[in-house]
């Protein structure tokens, strides 16, 4: 009875102590992902905190946190259903900013009216806090100034100018010339017939994927749409040769085709198998990417495999423009795009390229290792600015997907007037190489441009301005077939 009683206690303390490791755990998991956030690797902390949500659903601060680190980092969409789970979170989070985080969020996204709905919920959720509620009207204003309405813009300042005259000021330098155009766009549309498109709360990835409409990429997404469609089939549907065997040794025709040896003819493209009716349907990747035309006709998966990928090694590609062999390709930052992971890796190393060997990796697949590059991509104008700069390096099946890097500016007195100077220099700056943008969009309080590059890569960049007074500067080169293949499959 004394062994049984012992047995028991050293089992509850075993638990006990469980317990108080793994809380001991999520807290230390807590704090680094806290650290990482006042640092500004808001990449870094996102995936810490995701990892603390999956020890802990639904805590409240992990939520809040990592919705702001969405937010800066430019995935709206995500951003917002994190906000709204921290709105429903038990404890944790303070309601009225995760309000804050929603206006900004919509700001980004170009949904002004949205964002002028969240901030006014703040603004009711914590009448007595000033700070709170001079960074919720100036979203107000911001907004306003957006959208060409003179009347809530006015209204908004004059808010402001009750609580500091000066915040008052700097808000009108830097949206006053903003409103005016605006203003007369705004006008302009009353008197049009075209139809308003819907604003659409999107994700870095889903923007990304809009590039995949481009005309020149057409062909290019058929044969993705090949090689996906091959990676998918079953390996036993791949060989054609393994098809014969089954027949030769498991199938009896009238002519007894076993037993003379003879194969049984196989069907044309046009002709479908006996007793084979099963038609593999062209994957549909989302309303991003455009569905393949009806006129190319199903894909018999058994009989006429899709196109299979290119065998050759990832350092032999061929340029779009010359079709010349590049081998090896070139690289950006000190990192080749589009080859082996590990490999890649190994060699950047070799050569002095710093590069941390614990990685993270997201819910989609996407490894991504921090790194340092020998000499700064951006701009002397942002680098000039900085507060901090951070660097990644992605992989996706293996294999580099992009190399990614991310700086935030110290506070600026217009960041409006900043955000759209820098990025209009950006944008002459890589045109006079490059040609011109394949995508150039302007949401307001966030611009974004693509351009097509040889060796079958995507150069992106993307500015923030947000109510803090700060911009996120981010620039990436991306391998764009394996971009599309990895986009075909979360998306489809």
């Amino acid at each position: 009875m004394k062994k049984y009683k012992m047995t028991c206690a050293l089992l509850v303390l075993a638990l006990l102590f469980g317990a108080a490791g793994a809380a001991c755990s999520s807290e230390l998991l807590r704090e680094r992902a806290k650290n990482l956030y006042s640092v500004q690797d808001y990449r870094g902390a996102l995936a810490l905190f995701d990892r603390l949500l999956g020890e802990i659903p639904g805590d409240g601060e992990a939520l809040d946190y990592s919705a702001w680190c969405l937010r800066y980092l430019g995935d709206w969409k995500s951003a917002e259903e994190r906000f709204f789970q921290a709105l429903d979170a038990p404890s944790g989070a303070l309601t009225s900013w995760i309000h804050v985080g929603l206006g900004e969020t919509y700001l980004g996204a170009g949904d002004e009216r949205k964002a002028v709905a969240s901030f006014q919920k703040a603004i009711e959720s914590a009448p007595g806090d000033d700070e709170l509620f001079l960074r919720s009207q100036k979203g107000i204003a911001w907004a306003a100034a957006f959208l060409g309405e003179r009347e809530e813009y006015g209204r908004a300042l004059a808010l402001i100018r009750e609580k500091d005259e000066k915040f008052a000021e700097e808000v009108l330098g830097d949206t006053g010339v903003i409103l005016e155009e605006r203003e007369a766009l705004a006008a302009a549309k009353k008197t049009s017939d075209e139809p308003v498109e819907p604003i659409l709360v999107l994700d870095t990835m889903e923007r990304h994927a809009k590039l995949y409409e481009e005309e020149a990429l057409e062909d290019e997404l058929d044969e993705i749409l090949s090689e996906v469609l091959v990676q998918e089939t079953p390996a036993a549907e791949k060989q054609e040769d393994v098809l014969e065997i089954i027949v030769l040794d498991d199938v009896k025709t009238g002519g007894d085709v076993a037993s003379s040896g003879e194969k049984e003819e196989t069907p044309g493209p046009d002709e479908t198998p006996p007793g084979d009716t099963t038609i593999t349907p062209l994957p549909t990747p989302g309303a991003a990417l455009e569905k393949p035309e009806e006129s190319a006709g199903p894909v018999l998966s058994k009989q006429k495999p899709a196109k299979k990928p290119s065998q050759k090694k990832p350092e032999e590609k061929k340029t779009a423009q010359s079709g010349a062999t590049v081998s090896p390709p070139s690289a950006v930052w000190g990192v080749r795009i589009g080859v082996a992971l590990d490999e890649e890796l190994t060699r950047a190393q070799g050569e002095g390229l710093a590069v941390e060997k614990e990685s993270t990796t997201d819910k989609y697949g996407v490894r991504r290792f921090p790194f340092t590059p020998k000499i700064t991509p951006f701009p002397s104008s942002v680098r000039s600015q900085a507060a901090s700069e951070f660097y990644h390096i992605e992989g996706y099946k293996g294999t580099i997907l992009k190399v990614h890097g991310m700086v935030k500016t110290k506070l600026l007195p217009k960041p409006l007037e900043w955000k759209k100077a820098t990025f209009d220099a950006v944008v002459d700056e890589y045109s006079k190489e490059h040609g011109k943008p394949a995508i150039l969009t302007d949401q307001g309080t966030s611009s974004e441009a693509a351009w097509l590059l040889p060796e079958r890569r995507v150069l992106w960049v993307f500015i923030d301005a947000g109510l803090d007074n700060t911009c996120q500067v981010q620039i990436s080169y991306v391998d764009r077939r394996i971009q599309a293949g990895h986009l075909i499959g979360i998306l489809k």
